[in-house]
Parts: structure tokens; C-alpha cells; sequence
């Protein structure tokens, strides 16, 4: 061979080498490159939102489009596996009575005469807070869940009296020699509604919540009573006789615009109004024995939710509006229930050989 064959040759030999060189750190880079975008991909996953992720996902393209250009020799690797987004599944609760759904308050006769007791939404904890040889009834909250007005006979005849929650600090908020019941505080803690006959029948009154002030409200020959706050506190629903039987009638908190909104031949009565505005409850025996019905707040809509031979009465609205609380002798003598706004699932929640009655509802 020539000097200068072999020369050619020796070069030849030389530059085969450099392109096998530059192929295997071509290919070294390409696999460091593609563990790294594997890496930070999987980190960017976990770490950062969706959103963050493009972005992160993005400027890793980019890098790797500018370092391979046309010119390099293509390497294919095995990706690294991308590790998923962690989720969390939501599961849908079933309504039911808890303690957070507040408190109920209720008149029983357990103890011999007419007390108030209090208890959780499940029924739970039953306690006396009222302790008279007269009949204590008709309890009520006020919004903050701080006290409770009540009527007692207690002074001889049934008058209007307010205590703190626990049961302490009784104090007489009216006082006449007729009787003042069914009181109810404005969902703005600013007065309370009830009933009294101090001029004769049964109407409807209204005072500032340390009892001043006492206004009346209805002006009929029959019967106005069974007060209830509208959750604005700007109107005030009532059971009514003056068109014969009793129905449902609502009026503005002065006593303006008395409307009536039910209208059939047996007693409307009992009515609550629910805490998201939407809805009436009351009592019925239009088809032959009390039921629970619900109807929007211009009478419309009317439906039964309960449907036995037992007597249902004084329904009562949960805070969330979900739920109603009600009486029924359905199992005997008369006790506590609760149901779903629909007339769903009805069940007992005080369980007394004694009746207990007029439960009200608190969000505390």
C-alpha cells in the first residue's frame, strides 16, 4: 500500500471513530434528558396544579427541541412512567339527625305536670330545664340560642316568661290577669310575637323582647293565634277562625294586609314558616284525620306529607330547612318525630311512656 493509501485510510479510520464518538454522547444526552423531563414531569404532577403542570411541561419541550435539531442522529428511549394526580372522592351523605344540626326543645308531662326539656336533633341528651308545681309549655329560642321564652302558669294564670338557656334566671316578661301564650322570637331578636285574650278572644300580639311595649295585631270576634315569624322578620303567619273554620292567614309584623292562604272546609292550623323562606308547614284534618302539609308562601302547592290514622300536628322546621320535627301518637301516646321536608323517614326521637309535645328547633 502507498503512503498516501495508507494515509487516507489512517484519517479515514480516524473520523469513523469521532462520528461513533459524537453518536454515543448524542445518545448519552438524549437519556439524561428524557430522565430528567420523566423526573420533573412526575414532581411537576404532584406538586404543582394543572395549569402549573403545561407550563412545567411546556419549557421541558422546548429545551429538548433546542438541543436536538435536524442534524443529530434520533434516539428512542422508554418514557418514564407518569404517576397520576391524586383525587379525592366525595361521598353523598344520607340526611339524618346529628348534633350539629342543633337542638330541640319541647314541653313534656314525664315528670307529672308540664315542664320544658331540651335535647339534641337525634334525640339524644334529654334535659329538664324548668322545674315549677305549674305547667311550663310552649317553649321557644331566641336566634342567638341563648334563652328560651315559655309560658307558665306559675303565677296563677299563663303568662309569658324568659330564662337562659340552661334553665337559669327566670324572668317575667308579661303580666295581667288573663292569659298570654304561644310566644315566638323575631328571627332579628327584636320582638316576640304571641297570643293572649286580655281584651276578650284570642288574638294576636306583639312586644320588645324585654316584654315592653305590648302591641295588638288582630282585631276579629273569633279566634287569632299560634304565631310565627317569617325568617326576614317582616311578616308573621297564624292560625285563624274568622271566615268560619280555622285556616292559615299572613300579615305584615304592624298587623297591615292580614291575607288568608288555605281554604278548605276543616282546620287549617299550626303553622311554620322554614328558615330558607320557601315554605309553609301546618297541620290539616281536611282528609279525615291531622296531617303534616307543606305550601309555598302564597298558598300555593299544598301537599300532604304524612299519610296514617294517627294524629300529626305542630310541625317545626330544622335551621338547614331539611328536616321537620313534629308530634305524633302513631306509637301510642304522644311523642317527638322528624322527617325529611319531603315526608321522608319519618322516625321517633323521644321514645316516653308520657306525652311530649311543641317541639322547637335551634341551629345551636
Amino acid at each position: 500500500m502507498s503512503r498516501k493509501t495508507q494515509t487516507a485510510a489512517q484519517q479515514e479510520s480516524k473520523a469513523g471513530d469521532k462520528t461513533a464518538m459524537y453518536v454515543a454522547i448524542v445518545g448519552l444526552i438524549g437519556t439524561v434528558i428524557t430522565v430528567a423531563f420523566g423526573y420533573l414531569t412526575v414532581r411537576t404532577q404532584l406538586e404543582l396544579p394543572i395549569s402549573a403542570t403545561q407550563t412545567a411541561e411546556a419549557r421541558l419541550a422546548r429545551a429538548a427541541s433546542a438541543t436536538f435539531t435536524s442534524t443529530v442522529i434520533a434516539h428512542t428511549s422508554t418514557p418514564s412512567p407518569i404517576l397520576p394526580t391524586p383525587t379525592i372522592t366525595l361521598r353523598p351523605s344520607t340526611p339524618s339527625p346529628t348534633r350539629s344540626m342543633g337542638r330541640i326543645l319541647f314541653q313534656s308531662n314525664r315528670d307529672g305536670n308540664l315542664e320544658i326539656y331540651v335535647m339534641n336533633a337525634d334525640g339524644t341528651g334529654q334535659i329538664r330545664l324548668t322545674n315549677s308545681l305549674t305547667n311550663d309549655a310552649n317553649p321557644a329560642w331566641s336566634p342567638d340560642g341563648k334563652y328560651v321564652i315559655f309560658s307558665s302558669w306559675r303565677s296563677g294564670n299563663e303568662q309569658i316568661y324568659v330564662m337562659n338557656a340552661d334553665g337559669t334566671g327566670v324572668t317575667r316578661l308579661t303580666n295581667n290577669t288573663y292569659n298570654d301564650w304561644s310566644p315566638v322570637w323575631s328571627p332579628d331578636s327584636k320582638h316576640i310575637a304571641f297570643a293572649s285574650n286580655r281584651d276578650g278572644n284570642p288574638e294576636i300580639y306583639v312586644m320588645n323582647a324585654n316584654g315592653a311595649e305590648q302591641v295588638r295585631l288582630t282585631y276579629n270576634s273569633s279566634n287569632d293565634w299560634r304565631p310565627f315569624w317569617s325568617p326576614d322578620s317582616k311578616r308573621i303567619v297564624y292560625e285563624s277562625e274568622r271566615d268560619g273554620n280555622a285556616e292559615i292567614y299572613v300579615m305584615n309584623a304592624d298587623g297591615s294586609e292580614q291575607t288568608r292562604l288555605t281554604n278548605s272546609l276543616r282546620r287549617d292550623g299550626m303553622p311554620s314558616w322554614s328558615p330558607d323562606g320557601r315554605y309553609i308547614a301546618f297541620l290539616s284534618d281536611r282528609d279525615g284525620n291531622y296531617e303534616i302539609y307543606l305550601m309555598s308562601t302564597d298558598g300555593s302547592g299544598q301537599t300532604r306529607l304524612t299519610n296514617n290514622p294517627a294524629v300529626d300536628n305542630v310541625p317545626v322546621f330544622s335551621q338547614d330547612s331539611k328536616h321537620i320535627a313534629f308530634v305524633s301518637n302513631r306509637d301510642g301516646n304522644y311523642e317527638i318525630y322528624m322527617m325529611g321536608v319531603d315526608g321522608t323517614n319519618p322516625r321517633n326521637l323521644t321514645r316516653h311512656p308520657a306525652d311530649d309535645n311543641s317541639p322547637m328547633w335551634s341551629a345551636w
